[in-house]
């Protein structure tokens, strides 16, 4: 009886630690997906033109070289911010933890805060810096948590007068609907490896105004900047359809209103304190 428990035992533990390198081997074939060399070069490819205008945007909303900038979460923008201002701080995962494809400068010398957005509720673990100007682009669709938390946290970041510059994916853009039309689910699957997580949630032009009013912030401006690529025909092809679909509009009180949203596939949100 005891020699049957006992191999019994042992053929239960050989079972978890099958299941167990399973596990490891989906989160590490992932991680060399993701986080491995060729998706920073896709990331820099991908972003070049996006990293270029928010540059160019934070020197026209604050020209001020030795203003307090906040960047969430490092990245190659991150480079191109401290070369032009003097002051620059990064917040986000832990650096020697995060191995993500978007932090792919390690020797950039800036001042990192470790905090994980998720845990904006807790209020007790906010920190204490105020600064001039956030910048807040592609993180918002990557939280699990409910993103007015994040917006109110950075609300209490921010000085009077800074400005919060939010970017995220447009859910109603064309790219979106078409991959629906033919049958491809446009949702990310939850990945493997929480740390570089992929997109729980994209939103719409209405909801991100509504989630920055209700986190008592007001929107100065919002828009669909263009990051296509003017050498891809599918970029031209999507270009042309949502300029036709701009012209689709009616009138009301003197403003005119357009019937289909943007297809554009990023938006932009400029945010300040009420």
């Amino acid at each position: 009886m005891y020699p049957s428990n006992f191999d019994g035992l042992k053929k239960m533990k050989k079972s978890k630690q099958y299941y167990k390198n399973l596990i490891q081997k989906w989160i590490e074939e992932e991680k060399q997906w993701s986080c491995g060399i060729e998706s920073m070069g896709r990331y820099l490819k991908n972003n070049r033109k996006r990293h270029k205008y928010l540059v160019e945007l934070c020197k026209n909303l604050n020209p001020d070289k030795s203003a307090k900038i906040l960047d969430i979460g490092r990245s190659n923008l991150s480079v191109l911010l401290a070369k032009y201002y003097s002051d620059v701080t990064t917040l986000g995962f832990d650096l020697d933890l995060d191995k993500g494809g978007h932090r792919e400068i390690e020797t950039i010398n800036l001042k990192n805060i470790v905090f994980d957005l998720n845990e904006c509720k807790n209020v007790e673990k906010w920190i204490e810096d105020k600064f001039d100007l956030i910048i807040y682009s592609e993180v918002l669709e990557h939280l699990y948590e409910a993103p007015e938390f994040s917006l109110l946290f950075l609300n209490y970041l921010l000085k009077p007068g800074g400005f919060i510059i939010c970017t995220t994916p447009n859910a109603a853009s064309l790219y979106r609907r078409r991959k629906l039309f033919f049958g491809k689910n446009d949702f990310d699957k939850i990945r493997f490896y929480k740390i570089n997580p992929g997109h729980y949630r994209e939103y719409t032009k209405d909801e991100l105004i509504q989630m920055a009013q209700i986190s008592e912030l007001k929107v100065v401006e919002h828009k669909y900047p263009n990051f296509a690529n003017p050498f891809s025909l599918k970029d031209k092809i999507h270009f042309f359809i949502n300029n036709f679909v701009g012209f689709i509009s009616y009138t009301l009180d003197n403003c005119t209103i357009r019937i289909f949203p943007s297809f554009r596939e990023y938006q932009v949100l400029i945010l300040v304190k009420k």
